[in-house]
């Protein structure tokens, strides 16, 4: 059956087969995500719906959508070309969607230290707001262009320029691509972020050190 769906998913929308992370199955539906969002389709192929998809655990509400985003959107991530900073004693590890003319996404950045210290890893994926033909996706990628990416996004991120080198097709063709995987999440703004490790959590808007690191531990304790 799974096959029949990966053909039909193919006929009606085939970006969303190239861009797709996972294909799985959901309280005997299929789902898969795409630029569009989140979709589920009944195995019989007869019923197609987009949103959210909510599971009752007696009075718990559990977004199922969210956890599957999440696990989703890893293995599209991991063949990204984020800019990492490493915790030294790595606990977590989060993906966090950036712009560098963000305000929040600066304030973020300014307190990077406090949540390397917390254990947690974060992996910045480009997402000009501006779109693609805008010249703050030419920034971003001359920065992901960088010898040193992670100082270059630091300094970028402070104000203190940008590095001289124009960037190459390569590089825009990167930021397209985390562009794109913005997209695919649904962004309502930046920051927003999901874990990458452990289990699936996703946030939108700026958490100081304490509420992702709280967040992180509450969605651990879960399973």
């Amino acid at each position: 059956m799974e096959g029949i769906f990966k053909g039909m998913v193919a006929s009606t929308d085939p970006a969303s087969v190239r861009t797709a992370s996972r294909v799985g199955a959901v309280g005997g539906s299929f789902s898969y995500f795409s630029k569009e969002g989140t979709s589920y389709v009944t195995s019989d192929g007869e019923y197609i719906f987009t949103g959210n998809l909510f599971k009752v655990k007696g009075t718990e509400v559990e977004n199922t959508t969210d956890e599957f985003i999440s696990k989703g959107m890893r293995s599209y991530i991991e063949k990204l070309d984020t800019i990492t900073y490493k915790a030294p004693d790595e606990k977590y590890v989060i993906g966090v969607f950036t712009d560098i003319t963000c305000g929040f996404c600066q304030k973020l950045h300014s307190d990077l230290q406090s949540y390397l210290d917390k254990g947690i890893t974060i992996k910045f994926i480009a997402y000009p707001r501006a779109g693609m033909n805008s010249m703050i996706a030419r920034n971003m990628a001359s920065v992901w262009c960088a010898d040193d990416k992670p100082a270059a996004l630091t300094r970028a991120m402070k104000g203190d320029g940008l590095p001289e080198k124009q960037p190459t097709k390569a590089c825009m063709d990167s930021i397209q691509r985390q562009f794109n995987a913005g997209n695919i999440f649904k962004l309502s703004g930046t920051p927003s972020g999901l874990s990458l490790k452990g289990e699936p959590m996703v946030f939108a808007g700026l958490r100081d050190p304490d509420q992702i690191l709280n967040s992180l531990k509450t969605a651990n304790q879960k399973k």
